[in-house]
């Protein structure tokens, strides 16, 4: 690889990092230091074809442990509201630090891992140097599917406190896992030796560098609640996840039909799911309840989450807008934004979710299903 291209991506890599940790916005602070931590980890690694000092090869090469752990780090920390930083997350990181022990030279004597690399030679019947290898492919796999997996349960979860799943429901950083991957992959190709696939490596690794600068910058805030809301979100996200039941209703059945009456003359009325941002704390502050308690009453009253409730309305919005004389101007994007939609996409697989058909079918068909 022409020594351009190291550069070209490391550096890239060392800025991204920089900026992840300086974002202007300030949004998500603390996944963003976890985020910075591996795109250092990655320049680091991706610097070493241009570097020609023995213990700085080290010293980068012992930073390739520390990724996988940086990106699982910064996964759960965008998708958990109000996490605090715990001691034991360092565990995460005991692979890299025994790495980085056995690395750096002149504080474990070369006899005792010469004797050591025999040891696990003799015993293990394999090299030590496939054994580390294989145990960062290993880690490397392990905490990208962790990873997934969490994005998955955020993208359920996000549905308890928002209207709209987009852009909090991390679609883009779904993106940088792929990109992540598409780097895995070219990395191990370096070492299988695919002739055609190492041709184009440099212009794959730039490619998926600024692929992940791209979606990494285009985040938004992901609780942009108050503290005390974002606590309350906090526990109806893990009643979520455990299944567990309130003790005792959190509204007194002699309310609950009250509540229930006011809530919904509210939404028809006052009609709040116009706003595409409207969040579960936006809606119990006008029903002058608490998140909780509106989490509650929706779930209970009308078997409904928070998202599904709130864009049952707004389909029934968009169902009398397509056939109101008024609006008959309004293309389909048009139709999607009156009714309190942000994303086309979303107003189309929502709508025709919740009536087997699409809006444009919707807007043909009905007139003659209400004449018969």
């Amino acid at each position: 690889m022409e020594p351009i291209f190291p550069s070209l991506i490391s550096g890239s890599f060392f800025l991204l990092a920089f900026i992840s940790i300086a974002i202007p916005r300030k949004a998500n602070v603390a996944a963003n230091r976890w985020l910075s931590f591996l795109f250092f980890a990655a320049a680091c690694a991706l610097a070493r074809p241009i570097v020609t000092d023995d213990m700085t090869i080290r010293l980068m090469e012992f930073t390739n442990f520390a990724m996988a752990p940086a990106l699982y780090l910064s996964v759960l920390y965008f998708t958990s509201p109000d996490k605090k930083f715990r001691v034991l997350e360092l565990l995460h990181f005991v692979p890299f630090l025994l790495f980085a022990l056995f690395a750096l030279t002149p504080i474990i004597p070369l006899s005792f891992k010469n004797a050591l690399e025999q040891y696990i030679l003799q015993t293990a019947h394999i090299h030590p140097a496939f054994l580390v290898f294989g145990s960062l492919i290993a880690q490397v796999i392990t905490y990208w599917i962790l990873a997934w997996i969490r994005l998955g349960q955020h993208k359920n979860n996000v549905k308890l406190f928002s209207s709209s799943s987009q852009p909090i429901d991390l679609w883009w950083l779904r993106y940088l896992l792929i990109g992540l991957a598409l780097m895995v992959f070219l990395w191990l190709n370096t070492i299988l030796g695919i002739g055609v696939i190492s041709s184009i490596t440099p212009f794959g690794y730039l490619f998926a560098v600024y692929f992940i600068a791209y979606f990494s910058l285009k985040q938004e805030e992901i609780f942009a609640f108050d503290n005390k809301s974002v606590i309350e979100i906090k526990e109806i996200i893990r009643e979520e996840e455990t299944k567990t039941p309130p003790k005792q209703p959190r509204i007194p059945d002699s309310e609950f039909g009250l509540q229930k009456q006011k809530l919904e003359n509210l939404m028809s009325f006052e009609k709040p799911f116009l706003n595409p941002t409207l969040g579960l704390p936006d809606l119990a502050a006008r029903v002058k309840v608490t998140s909780h308690d509106l989490s509650y009453l929706i779930n209970e009253g009308f078997g409904e989450n928070f998202y599904q409730f709130v864009n049952r309305y707004r389909v029934e919005e968009a169902k009398r807008l397509l056939h109101s004389k008024e609006h008959q101007h309004l293309n389909m994007l048009g139709i999607a934004y009156e009714s309190g939609y942000n994303s086309k996409t979303t107003f189309n697989t929502t709508f025709k979710k919740l009536t087997g058909l699409s809006p444009s079918e919707y807007q043909q068909l009905t007139p003659s299903l209400s004449v018969i």
